[in-house]
């Protein structure tokens, strides 16, 4: 029975989760039960499968079973950006990323259909995003960026440094690029909201992690440390940790990035800040600050990506690079020297060499998902709809466009791949040290 090493099990303070409402008690596994389906991991990819299979099959009973709880975990720490397109640089091929917007877009309309029908409070705002270059590698990256929405024919906006002041309150940045389009959230709220709502005959089962599975009879057993399910068919959506599963194991990346974010602003530190009104910020270089205001007036800031082999990333390491961002937050607004970050966490996202898929049937009954790259959660909702209508025989032209991306390729094996991480890191770094 393959026994994962590594349980997900994260020990920091996910300022999304803590910013809502205490959650109901988890229902926990406990003892035995015979499934349909079962389905590891109630991420953006596992949620997005159990709302689809619930209702093609609504006479199959199916669990949903999660190692910590729905929204903790990496889809409720993201930066929260429900992204239609994104490109650092000009993109090695354009007929792959209109390929890839096309499922962006697709998962994008779940997500914003499924809020309304839901009715989930996670503050939904279509802001679309700004691109900021504060730098030498910011200015060369924000010319491509332009360069790409033009020829994607997408509608965007330039903005001068004094522009940027009157949005965002900050002379940091020399130019900016407003582009429409994708949407502003509460990742953890959105992926909580999913979880209430699934399809009656969907258990979710939470703080649950699965010790091991094993074939028994054509049917999966699923171990977890307080119980076990049998399934007829198994999937696994586990994120960065599906090779501890033994799927996919030498062909994606886990990388860590890191978050903070403060407690509401007073009416003062809005004034210090220099506006009240919600934005969304992504650097144009690829190592840059990703920062947000929040419809609950939140300072939201993100940077630095980090090898993580072995994520969840330990709490004082995340401790320590919260510093790094209150740095980068008075490099901004030196006004705010009186405000603290009331929390700070990591979170893990997966990154192949090709950008090729891990999608599909690995073993008879026995499917895998994970996204990767760029566009994670809107990725994440198409994909985990799409496998559902896989295993359900429901064809479509998006399902078509989602089995030709070639599969992930093997990446050189450790530790040639952290030396090569590592330099690629710190060219990345140096580059774009202005837009820290």
């Amino acid at each position: 029975m393959p026994r994962p090493a590594i349980i997900p099990r994260h020990d920091d303070s996910n300022g999304w989760w803590e910013a809502l409402p205490p959650p109901p008690p988890a229902k926990l596994l406990a003892g035995s039960h015979r499934v349909q389906t079962a389905i590891v991991g109630a991420g953006a990819c596992g949620l997005a499968v159990a709302l689809r299979l619930g209702l093609l099959c609504p006479d199959d009973e199916i669990a949903l079973i999660e190692a910590e709880r729905a929204g903790f975990g990496a889809s409720g720490r993201n930066a929260g950006f429900m992204l239609n397109v994104h490109s650092h640089g000009p993109p090695k091929r354009i007929d792959i990323l209109r390929r890839n917007m096309r499922l962006w877009e697709s998962g994008l309309s779940d997500l914003r259909r499924m809020t309304v029908e839901f009715q989930i409070d996670c503050d939904w705002h279509d802001f679309g995003r700004i691109y900021g270059s504060a730098g030498p590698d910011g200015e060369k990256h924000i010319d491509e960026i332009a360069e790409t929405l033009d020829r994607l024919e997408l509608e965007h906006a330039w903005m001068t440094r004094d522009d940027m002041e009157a949005r965002i309150g900050t002379r940091f940045y020399r130019r900016g690029l407003h582009t429409t389009g994708s949407a502003l959230v509460n990742p953890a709220a959105l992926m909580r909201g999913l979880a209430r709502n699934l399809p009656v005959n969907v258990s979710l089962f939470e703080v649950s992690p699965v010790v091991g599975f094993e074939t028994d009879d054509d049917a999966y057993v699923v171990e977890t440390e307080t119980g076990q399910v049998v399934a007829d068919r198994l999937v696994l959506a586990a994120g960065v940790f599906l090779r501890q599963f033994g799927i996919a194991a030498g062909r994606y990346v886990s990388m860590a990035t890191y978050a903070s974010l403060t407690a509401p602003l007073s009416d003062g530190k809005l004034a210090a800040l220099g506006t009240s009104e919600p934005f969304g910020l992504l650097a144009s270089s690829e190592y840059g600050a990703t920062i947000r205001l929040t419809n609950d007036k939140r300072l939201f800031f993100r940077n630095l990506f980090e090898f993580a082999p072995n994520a969840p990333t330990p709490a004082p390491r995340v401790s320590e690079i919260g510093k790094l961002h209150r740095k980068g937050m008075l490099n901004r607004w030196p006004d705010l020297k009186d405000t603290a970050f009331a929390h700070s966490w990591g979170g893990t996202m997966a990154f192949t060499w090709n950008d090729g898929a891990i999608f599909g049937e690995y073993a008879p009954g026995l499917f895998a998902v994970l996204t990767n790259d760029v566009s994670p959660m809107t990725r994440a909702a198409a994909a985990g709809r799409l496998l559902a209508d896989f295993m359900e025989g429901e064809d479509s032209d998006l399902l078509s466009l989602q089995l030709g991306i070639p599969g992930a390729s093997r990446l050189p094996p450790r530790p040639i791949l952290d030396i090569g991480i590592a330099i690629r890191r710190g060219m990345l770094h140096a580059a774009a040290h202005k837009e820290f």
